[in-house]
């Protein structure tokens, strides 16, 4: 499931225990800087082939705003499935 992926790559790229983060946290509320919330975007359009541009990166500020966003880009590119 998408949601489990994405706090995976949360959790790798922040050193935090998955099963810790509370998806609502704001990233700096998580120990989480800029940098690293860039190479979370990095590795979920790695992952997932898709691009972020800057003004939707700015917007993504916890765990449950970067899941809204890659499903809300993976239905635009009709990749529905891989949304759930």
């Amino acid at each position: 499931m998408i949601d489990e992926e994405l706090k995976a790559i949360v959790a790798e790229v922040a050193e935090l225990d998955a099963e810790s983060i509370d998806p609502s946290l704001p990233f700096p509320d998580a120990g989480i800087d800029s940098l690293m919330a860039m190479e979370i975007a990095v590795d979920v359009e790695r992952r997932y082939g898709l691009h972020f541009d800057d003004d939707e990166l700015k917007q993504v500020t916890s765990l449950a705003g970067l899941i809204v966003l890659t499903r809300r880009k993976l239905t635009m590119e009709g990749r529905e499935s891989s949304a759930r």
